[in-house]
């Protein structure tokens, strides 16, 4: 009796400790928790990588000034595994890419994309010019998420049982087609 109740103890003690808890087999990440990334937008890091992404766009650097402009996204991009395997259901067709974040940087008149790792500690990787990201998450339905296809730029709407394009920057008379899990497993083994 008593092993019992330390086993279930100690499993309580691992649950309550941040990040120890059961694991997401959804296929979905979890939502990121926009204090942490509000805290990694401020890093020394991000910093520096705002200076240098300003030096890029020939913007004075000196003083960067960094403050989110909008809600965090992840993005995720299309995962080669769900072409090879024709048993994969469509929720597969995507991998955590990372998290793109609209900011506002000092000494530029629009909002960029500070783009983070998509599992803690949310390390900033790169930052993009304009929010192509937030445009196309304006696109998605509900309980859709934003999927992107890296060889070809297209932007989809992925869900349990359809994917719809947003947009694409090689074929843009995809916009609007919808896809059932074998059709979109075609179009990637065919791009």
């Amino acid at each position: 009796m008593r092993r019992h109740w330390l086993g279930a103890a100690l499993v309580c003690a691992v649950l309550a400790v941040p990040g120890c808890g059961p694991a997401n087999t959804d296929g979905r990440s979890a939502e990121p928790d926009a204090g942490a990334i509000d805290r990694v937008l401020e890093s020394p890091a991000t910093q520096q990588l705002a200076a240098s992404f300003l030096r890029s766009q020939q913007a004075p650097a000196d003083d960067v000034a960094l403050r989110r402009s909008g809600p965090d996204i992840t993005v995720y991009a299309t995962n080669p595994r769900f072409v090879t395997d024709p048993q994969s259901p469509l929720r597969d067709a995507g991998t955590p890419a990372y998290i793109a974040v609209p900011a506002m940087l000092s000494a530029r008149n629009a909002p960029d994309t500070v783009q983070l790792t998509p599992t803690p500690p949310f390390t900033p990787r790169a930052i993009a010019t304009g929010t192509e990201e937030t445009e196309a998450a304006q696109s998605l339905p509900a309980g859709a998420r934003l999927l992107l296809d890296y060889p070809s730029h297209t932007w989809l709407a992925w869900s349990e049982t359809r994917v719809t394009a947003i947009s694409s920057g090689t074929r843009p008379e995809l916009k609007g087609r919808e896809f059932d899990a074998g059709q979109f497993r075609e179009w990637l083994a065919s791009r």
